[in-house]
């Protein structure tokens, strides 16, 4: 069941020219951040960042074994801000990074026990719930389907700039069910 929201307003952050494609994305980008800013209080209560919760996310999904490439690729990021941003996990003790036995030039990512640790708490997603609770499960279906369209819309007009951009759809397509 959902909780009503109150009446839907329609939040233009540009009424003056009324670019309704600038108005969605702006709205889209709009509730992201106060997305973001809700999951940044929840996992701060387990020295998380939305970026470390991710990263763990992808080691769990990896079989606790992924390159420093697959999770730039997963996560849509630059290989070199994975690269710091493992430097500072692998120092707190969240990861660590340890020699391919069978491919010596590959470097492989692995949480530790604090990491796994860190990875279940980061599980309690209640912001998340709370506030889709608005949508039905056929408008969530919905929402789904056209943010799936958009992202791989626009990961095209980018897959020229950016190395992630054509393969970020892979671990979508092979972990559904």
């Amino acid at each position: 069941m959902t909780e009503e929201a109150g009446p839907v307003r329609d939040y233009r952050l540009d009424p003056i020219n009324e670019d309704d494609d600038y108005n969605l994305m702006a709205l889209i980008n709009q509730t992201s951040h106060a997305f973001s800013l809700a999951r940044t209080r929840e996992l701060s209560e387990h020295g998380l960042s939305m970026m470390r919760a991710a990263v763990l996310l992808v080691l769990q999904a990896r079989d606790n074994n992924a390159t420093p490439t697959e999770i730039s690729q997963w996560l849509l990021r630059e290989p070199h801000t994975i690269s710091a941003l493992l430097d500072r996990m692998e120092k707190d003790g969240l990861v660590r990074r340890y020699r391919d036995m069978h491919r010596r030039n590959t470097v492989r990512v692995a949480m530790t026990e604090k990491g796994r640790n860190a990875y279940q708490a980061s599980l309690e997603r209640a912001t998340f719930h709370r506030v889709m609770s608005v949508l039905s499960r056929e408008e969530r279906e919905d929402l789904r389907n056209a943010m799936t369209r958009l992202w791989l819309r626009a990961l095209q007009e980018v897959k020229h700039e950016v190395a992630w951009a054509s393969t970020a759809p892979s671990h979508v397509e092979s972990s559904a069910p």
